[in-house]
């Protein structure tokens, strides 16, 4: 009798801990830069995420060692569930660094929101016309086109790589810290060619700065409609990029259960539907299981 009384007791008082989630404001890590796409999505989803949570979200951005700094930030916080963090595709290229200090098994994978495609753009002033002039070129002067992307061991960079492999050409990738870096130096005549999402180059794409040379998608897309995606002009490069959340692997499944409920409702939100017409990336809403298969799948690639 005092043994049930005991585990009632337990069970009274762990349940309202649970259910009570969340009990204060959100952090939400991003480790990308202040006005990169990826930022951009963080804060959209902070906004537009607040009224279904019912706790304030805060962003803050962790740069540093191509996610390193925001994901041991994150591990080094209390695991429950009010310090959690965007992540890319990128960030899982971390898992597969010789000597990682960092595992796949470390994370919770909370849900994918986005997937977001890159556009390979130059200068409206430069040579380049097309994406069939620019490797043409590159195959007559190997390692004398400098393309910007961001970071090292990126998808940025497995771009380039997957590119110089289909072409038979060498680029010269120069890594950036922050995703709207790259525009801005292929604008001020620095490098060549940037590789970007459309959020970070669109007003610039717009306002007739920049050319499209070719997207890395399976089809085009607007408003690129004239702008030839890799495979048609021959070169089977489609990257897949997304965007999503996580959080350490000791929180509790209800915080797991309540991020998905509120990214479900997020995504279909009128608010933030509208920002993702706006910012021409895609809803790749993905709940935690199917996004921890995925992320593991790539993570073993």
């Amino acid at each position: 009798m005092i043994r049930k009384t005991l585990l009632l007791g337990i069970v009274f008082l762990a349940g309202p801990a649970l259910a009570d989630y969340p009990e204060k404001p959100v952090t939400l890590v991003c480790w990308s830069s202040a006005g990169s796409g990826h930022d951009l999505m963080a804060r959209m989803i902070a906004k537009v995420g607040e009224k279904y949570l019912g706790e304030p979200i805060v962003v803050v951005n962790r740069q540093g060692g191509s996610g390193k700094v925001a994901m041991n930030y994150v591990l080094n916080q209390r695991p429950d569930g009010h310090v959690i963090m965007t992540n890319t595709r990128s960030m899982i290229l971390r898992f597969q660094e010789a000597n990682a200090r960092l595992s796949v098994d470390d994370f919770r994978y909370i849900g994918r929101v986005v997937t977001d495609p890159f556009v390979i753009t130059v200068n409206k002033d430069s040579p380049f016309q097309t994406i069939d002039e620019l490797i043409e070129h590159a195959r007559a002067n190997p390692k004398a086109v400098n393309v910007g992307g961001y970071s090292i061991r990126s998808v940025d960079e497995a771009l380039v790589k997957e590119l110089e492999a289909a072409a038979g050409i060498e680029l010269n990738y120069i890594p950036y810290r922050g995703g709207k870096e790259p525009v801005v130096a292929v604008l001020g005549g620095h490098i060549d060619v940037a590789i970007a999402n459309p959020s970070e180059m669109i007003t610039n794409y717009e306002a007739g700065s920049l050319r499209g040379l070719a997207v890395a998608t399976a089809e085009r897309f607007a408003p690129f409609e004239d702008v030839p995606t890799l495979t048609e002009r021959g070169y089977a490069v489609v990257p897949d990029y997304w965007r999503g959340v996580m959080a350490s692997k000791d929180v509790p499944d209800a915080v797991v259960e309540k991020w998905n409920e509120v990214l479900e409702q997020v995504v279909v939100d009128p608010e933030f539907v509208e920002f993702l017409d706006n910012a021409y990336m895609y809803n790749g809403y993905m709940p935690s299981e199917e996004f921890t298969e995925l992320v593991r799948r790539q993570t073993e690639m």
